[in-house]
């Protein structure tokens, strides 16, 4: 399926002009605060209301939570309850712009290696010329490049990543990579969704009416592309925006898996979580517990799935290979 923006662009640097690499190291009281109360209040709140909200997925939960229930910074500090991130190297897969790498320096890693498939040559540079102002001692560089073609003799403590596992185009011969590049007691974190069939599971529908956060679900072929180009925006806007929805939907970059499915890959590559948090959309649950013919035209659609796939969002893992220790 080939779709274009309105007015052509080529995808040369796409990088967001209005991010600022200051941003990201300067400590945040109101995040501070939300994780104070995230950690001793809404956690256990969330833990009973919704232990057993999930049922048909074939994995151990550790925690659901409501969409947007689990900031970064806790993530990151999840991850280095789990093992010290301190002298470590990362490696961090879709990196983007890259500012977001600016925030592991806190737990002073030596090294991470950020990696793209599209061109962010600009902010890098920005972050780079950040890095020697602030003598900032963790070396960051960037490559862009698809991870799949990524040869390097060196392995990592750390793979890190967010919002990328659902674009993944080859999912399990990238997450067989990723082992190959992971050191035997290294650690495998990452956070991806809206899952393809959540609602706005292309990050895109939805976007001009709540109703039609499934149109990637029901629309045809011709249906889909109408409603694309009536709602897509100029490259700039939806890089600065909507979080590059548009161009997540022109380059078909999703991989259509369900939250079984991710964990099955990871369990063929003999990778098991050591803690997994779930978000489910409020708004896709109440729209398929008020319309069940929405419901059931979407489940009639696809036999493979179950309605919890039609509301499961996110999945925030930390893996690590069977068998190694922690």
């Amino acid at each position: 399926m080939e779709i274009n923006f309105k007015k052509k662009n080529k995808l040369t640097d796409i990088s967001n002009k209005n991010l600022q690499p200051e941003t990201f190291v300067k400590f945040n009281f109101k995040d501070f605060i939300r994780d104070i109360y995230d950690l001793f209040i809404r956690k256990n709140f969330y833990y009973f209301k919704y232990k057993n909200f999930f049922k048909k997925q074939n994995y151990f939960i550790n925690l659901t939570l409501p969409s947007k229930g689990f900031s970064d910074q806790r993530r990151k500090k999840m991850l280095n309850s789990i093992r010290k991130i301190k002298g470590k190297k990362i490696l961090c897969i879709g990196c983007g712009n890259g500012f977001e790498l600016l925030s592991w320096v806190k737990f002073e890693p030596s090294y991470i290696k950020g990696i793209d498939i599209f061109n962010y040559s600009t902010s890098w540079k920005k972050i780079n010329n950040f890095i020697k102002e602030k003598n900032i001692k963790t070396n960051i560089d960037f490559i862009q490049k698809n991870i799949l073609d990524l040869e390097i003799n060196e392995k990592f403590d750390f793979i890190v990543s967010d919002a990328v596992f659902e674009h993944l185009k080859d999912t399990e011969k990238t997450i067989s990579h990723f082992t190959k590049l992971l050191k035997d007691d290294g650690i495998i974190y990452a956070s991806y969704g809206p899952l393809w069939y959540s609602y706005g599971g292309d990050h895109f529908s939805g976007r001009d009416k709540i109703e039609h956060g499934y149109n990637h679900l029901l629309l045809n072929y011709k249906e889909y592309l109408n409603y694309y180009n009536k709602n897509v925006g100029e490259i700039n806007y939806e890089i600065q925006n909507k979080g590059s929805g548009g161009i997540f939907v022109k380059e078909e970059l999703f991989s259509k898996k369900t939250g079984n499915e991710y964990m099955e890959i990871f369990k063929t590559n003999n990778l098991i979580s050591h803690n997994t948090v779930v978000e489910f959309c409020p708004i896709g649950y109440q729209l398929i517990m008020n319309n069940h013919k929405l419901k059931d035209e979407i489940i009639a659609k696809y036999p493979n799935i179950n309605v919890e796939d039609l509301y499961l969002k996110t999945q925030i893992i930390f893996l690590k290979k069977k068998y190694t220790k922690i």
